[in-house]
């Protein structure tokens, strides 16, 4: 009987120890699959820092691209801005020179008649000479609307910048006087649009070389 108890014993302590050596083996395996487990996700992490490394890289290219496109656009804008101010500047130059030009021949066709008004009789009440006086009224009209003014030169100084010498007369007023003005000077927008022509007047018993 006690033989058979000590089988027993025996055979269960033989089942304990393969059950424990089962279970250290399966511990084992959990252990080791829990290690691979850990370095895949050691790995995941440096892999996604990494990824995140190159992202934020990335990001920071695309971020100095734009940068640099913005401060391309707005160089390209200032020079579009300056090149429209630059034809527009010309295309306004172009368009006085030629305002300028135009006006000049007008005033030409307004002296011619000035001069016919003046040639008629003063006392003569005829169509032809109230047809003149309305043309030239109207031409006059035209001319200060467009911002042509007249010289106000007469009994004043002679100056270059505005007038040209025609005619010298002595007299008993101031040298340099501007006693008539031969040809009418204009002013656009108070820049001179035409110089005068005038008389000027010089001391009497004073010889002039050259002069009228």
């Amino acid at each position: 009987m006690e033989k058979k108890k000590n089988i027993s014993e025996k055979k269960t302590q033989e089942l304990g120890k393969e059950k424990l050596g089962e279970l250290v083996n399966a511990l084992s395996e959990k252990n080791a699959e829990i290690e691979k487990l850990g370095k895949e996700l050691e790995d995941l992490k440096i892999e996604n820092v990494k990824i995140q490394e190159q992202k934020n890289a990335e990001i920071k290219k695309l971020e100095k691209e734009l940068e640099d496109l913005k401060i391309e656009s707005i160089k390209i804008q200032e020079h579009f801005n300056k090149g429209r101010k630059t034809l527009a500047k010309q295309a306004e130059q172009q368009i006085m020179k030629e305002k300028k030009q135009l006006m000049k021949d007008l005033l030409e066709i307004f002296d011619n008649f000035e001069r016919a008004l003046n040639t008629l009789d003063r006392d003569d009440k005829s169509s032809t000479k109230e047809g003149v006086k309305l043309i030239h009224n109207q031409i006059q009209q035209f001319l200060n609307q467009h911002g042509i003014k007249e010289m106000e030169l007469k009994d004043k100084k002679f100056d270059p910048a505005l007038c040209e010498i025609g005619k010298i007369t002595e007299s008993e007023k101031e040298a340099d006087t501007i006693l008539e003005v031969l040809r009418k000077g204009y002013y656009l927008n108070d820049e001179i649009l035409r110089t005068a022509i005038v008389e000027v007047a010089v001391p009497k018993n004073i010889t002039i070389k050259g002069g009228n």
